[in-house]
């Protein structure tokens, strides 16, 4: 039975299950070798701010999830950042997944819609503030680019070189 697709704060219990669609999601689309440590670093960092030292300077930022601690469905991790030219703070997804068993659902509109709600309570503050959301991925890109298409303005493409193994080609039009 699939939850309601209602975005929630990711609590300090959402970890197991946090790490359990990260692997799942790195698996289905990843093209790069995971680092345990470095994804254990972020979760660490976004799920106990508390214990970031006030000097640190390193990455911040949220999570939003569907479903109960015990079995997530969905989870989108958004950080504060800047690209390498700017020193503008900007907030950028990096982890947006549904799982596989809940695609039938709202629940990837409901994600991107949190997200824009949070960039929206910045932009009280800032109204300049913007967030970018990117599609890195091998498998099912067509179908991820239509729907964020629908949601948002795009903005550029990414593109990869050697082909990755499993390329699934997208023809977007």
């Amino acid at each position: 039975m699939t939850s309601p697709s209602i975005v929630r704060a990711a609590l300090p219990a959402d970890e197991d299950q946090l790490w359990s669609l990260f692997r799942l999601m790195h698996r289905e689309s990843g093209i790069y070798p995971l680092s345990e440590p470095k994804v254990g670093d972020y979760l660490r960092r976004v799920l106990h701010p508390e214990t970031i030292p006030s000097d640190d300077t390193g990455p911040r930022g949220i999570i939003g999830v569907i479903g109960q601690p015990s079995k997530l469905e969905a989870a989108i991790m958004l950080v504060l950042g800047s690209v390498w030219y700017s020193s503008t703070i900007t907030l950028m997804d990096a982890l947006n997944f549904v799982h596989p068993e809940f695609r039938a659902s709202h629940h990837a509109k409901a994600l991107i819609s949190y997200s824009k709600r949070m960039t929206d309570e910045v932009r009280k503050i800032d109204p300049d503030f913007q967030m970018v959301i990117g599609i890195v991925s091998t498998k099912r890109t067509q179908a991820k680019i239509r729907l964020i298409r629908r949601q948002m303005v795009e903005c550029g493409a990414v593109f990869v070189y050697p082909t990755p193994a499993g390329y699934e080609p997208a023809e977007v039009s």
